[in-house]
């Protein structure tokens, strides 16, 4: 009896011993803020390495079809890549973080850490996805990044190839924890999301070295450092790492292949609904980042004529006083409605190098940009949701426009760019003011043609083989969205890639509209469509034991969105893995049956596997090839790129049509510009006139009077001659 009780005290020790250690574990950590109390339990703890100390995650079991042994899924939460940037860190570019304090040997990376500041309308956009997510968990202190891996404890196994996803959001909002990657990882891949400063605090600039901007570009690249350094404790392949950017985060990856002389820490990009060649991805110098930094000062009381005092106050003040302050600077809507995004850095030093030196569009044309395989892509109503914000009546869109409606709509979108070019004019003529320190104003007026513009605009979006077809006219309303602020820009890029690079270059349209989706049925695939199909939301279900953290459908998925997600996760699974969508020409690895089945369907549908399996060829420059992916994906080639050249070429040469001559070029420090020299001929002229006139009226009065006294003069000497003959003849 003796022995029989001393086995099974030590069989109930030594599988209690690790529950205790984990509740000891969460009583040291019990002040950790956790948002999402209600999530899951985990399977287990999972500890890993990295240069800066351990870390501990959960690991979580999932079904495995291709393997005997049961498969986990280790999830790291809320790791910090850098240096908190607040208090004198603010405005400046961020710094390796420090090594774990001796009394938490143990990181506890099995939460969420706080979101980057940003405006109250953006923070509403991502409690569409987690209903719960307090406001309390947005914070400047935010450059953390979350890793899903596989959970491979064989050492000798080769590494998985990395996807890091960085999330869009306009440069102002957005965050990682709505992107969640734990049904993605279990394609064997690691994936990596993470948060970098958005607003002002990340890319407001003052042109000087010790305010130069793209603080959340060199977050982004300081997170992908950190990826490349310790990817490979998470059993990933550091030397095979894919990065895939959403919107700004497309558009920050293409700035990052314009670095020059700097590591790129990553293998191949991903570029959806954006790219460096938008017109809304970088704030040029004519815009004046400077003015707008002053701006902002002056709604914070700081003084903004001296560029250093002006940061020192900046960094006196709050976050949130700051990103409430920065929703009042004025900015065209068609560059972006806010001047907070990547400016040119012509500042260098021998730690960190910029970003990129030049405006993107001359470095692409110089082919100066990395030689790198490329997926760009969109989706077929990228504007869609931008059509359906504007001020128009919802039953008027349902049923479709007439010709008159939608020339109303042109004439209403011509007006309010051209009055916003208008509004900018006049706000850069009092930049140039007070860089005279109001002295000698540069600048000229400008008159736009606009409705030569809103002619030309009418007729590049008319359906012209039915012109009276309503949807097709409220379709074409949709596309002058999309390619003014997506399709333009992605298709330019492609054509530099596919032109200038040895390596593959691929480009897809997302036009996959499920029947359950929430959005209507005229709204097509609108902007980020595919990224819900890309991370699995199909499979996220309340009844199954996996870290969904709060995150929730808005839709009910049918069984053929579940397998067009199954569809797009191998496509850009296989990119990361081969360099190519579909190696050797069919899809390598694909299985149609789904990862889960919450539809209870067990066979698919009949063929349905080979309608998916279409090869997706690289583009070349005489065939520019795409993949339509819809629920019966076909290759295609040449998507809109004549839509393309009319934004890229045609519109800005619209906006520098003047009714009046145009003006000469003029010199920063002219002692006369064109302004002045018209004012001085207009002086000239009108005193050139006045001198004519009165020329003319002295000249009349000059004529009276000589007239008058010619007259007096013959009419005395009639008088004369009368009175002599008079006299003689008495």
């Amino acid at each position: 009896m003796l022995y029989a009780f001393l086995i099974v005290n030590s069989v109930l020790i030594l599988s209690i011993q690790a529950y205790f250690d984990d509740v000891l574990f969460d009583i040291q950590n019990q002040n950790r803020f956790n948002p999402y109390m209600f999530s899951l339990p985990t399977i287990f703890h999972v500890d890993r390495h990295t240069q800066y100390g351990y870390v501990r995650g959960t690991s979580y079991q999932v079904d495995s079809r291709d393997s005997f042994y049961p498969k986990y899924i280790s999830v790291f939460l809320g790791i910090p890549y850098a240096r908190p940037p607040v208090g004198l860190y603010r405005f400046k570019p961020p710094l390796p973080p420090d090594p774990w304090e001796p009394a938490f040997l143990l990181y506890d990376a099995t939460y969420y850490r706080p979101s980057c500041l940003q405006p109250a309308s953006e923070q509403e956009k991502i409690r569409q996805y987690i209903p719960h997510f307090p406001p309390s968990n947005f914070s400047e202190d935010c450059l953390f990044l979350n890793i899903f891996a596989p959970n491979r404890t064989d050492r000798y196994m080769p590494k998985l190839p990395v996807i890091v996803f960085i999330h869009g959001g306009d440069f102002i909002g957005g965050s990682s924890q709505i992107y969640n990657g734990f049904v993605l990882a279990q394609r064997n891949v690691v994936v990596v999301t993470f948060n970098y400063r958005l607003g002002p605090l990340g890319f407001l600039s003052t042109k000087t070295l010790n305010g130069r901007g793209n603080y959340g570009l060199f977050d982004q690249r300081m997170a992908l450092k950190f990826v490349y350094d310790n990817i490979r404790e998470f059993n990933g392949d550091p030397e095979n790492i894919t990065v895939i950017g959403h919107e700004a985060g497309a558009a920050s990856i293409g700035l990052h292949l314009l670095s020059q002389n700097t590591p790129l820490y990553f293998r191949r990009a991903v570029m959806m609904s954006g790219s460096d060649l938008c017109k809304w991805s970088t704030i040029e110098d004519e815009h004046y980042p400077l003015e707008q930094a002053r701006f902002l000062a002056r709604r914070l009381t700081c003084n903004d004529r001296n560029v250093d005092v002006l940061l020192d106050c900046l960094r006196q003040r709050s976050g949130l006083d700051i990103m409430n302050s920065a929703k009042h600077v004025w900015f065209p809507d068609e560059f972006g409605g806010h001047p907070w995004r990547p400016t040119i850095d012509t500042f260098t030093d021998d730690v960190i190098r910029p970003i990129f030196s030049r405006r993107p569009i001359e470095l692409r044309r110089l082919g100066l940009f990395a030689n790198v395989s490329v997926i760009l892509g969109t989706t077929s109503d990228d504007g869609a949701i931008h059509f359906a914000q504007q001020p128009i009546n919802l039953a008027v869109i349902d049923k479709g426009f007439s010709l008159h409606d939608q020339h109303a709509y042109l004439n209403m979108f011509i007006n309010r760019r051209v009055q916003d070019r208008y509004s900018f004019q006049r706000q850069t003529f009092a930049y140039e003011y007070a860089e005279t320190d109001y002295v000698l104003p540069r600048g000229g007026d400008m008159y736009l043609d606009e409705e030569g513009i809103a002619t030309v605009i009418k007729y590049k979006y008319a359906h012209w083989p039915q012109p009276d077809n309503m949807t097709m006219l409220r379709q074409r309303l949709v596309d002058l969205h999309s390619d003014e602020h997506t399709t333009s820009c992605v298709a330019d890029a492609a054509r530099f890639h596919a032109r200038h690079t040895f390596n593959s270059t691929y480009m897809y349209v997302f036009a996959y509209h499920s029947l359950a989706s929430y959005y209507p049925y005229w709204m097509g695939a609108p902007r980020s469509s595919e990224l819900d199909y890309l991370f699995g939301m199909p499979f996220i279900n309340d009844s199954q034991r996996m870290p969904w953290h709060g995150l929730l459908r808005r839709q009910i998925f049918t069984y053929v969105d579940e397998e067009m997600s199954n569809y797009t996760m191998q496509l850009f699974v296989n990119f990361a893995r081969y360099g190519e969508p579909t190696p050797g020409g069919f899809l390598r690895e694909y299985t149609p049956p789904s990862l889960e089945r919450p539809s209870g369907l067990v066979h698919s549908p009949l063929g349905y596997a080979l309608r998916l399996n279409v090869a997706w060829l690289p583009q070349l420059v005489q065939n520019m090839t795409y993949l339509l992916i819809d629920r019966y994906p076909s290759l295609q080639t040449n998507y809109r790129f004549d839509a393309a050249g009319f934004w890229s070429e045609y519109w800005p040469t619209a906006f520098q049509r003047r009714i009046t001559p145009v003006p000469t070029k003029y010199y920063k420090h002219a002692v006369l510009n064109h302004r002045d020299t018209t004012i001085l001929m207009l002086f000239f002229m009108s005193a050139f006139i006045l001198a004519i006139i009165v020329l003319i009226i002295l000249c009349g009065v000059l004529f009276v009077r000589v007239r008058h006294e010619t007259n007096e003069s013959v009419n005395k000497t009639n008088s004369n001659r009368r009175q002599t003959k008079f006299e003689n003849k008495e």
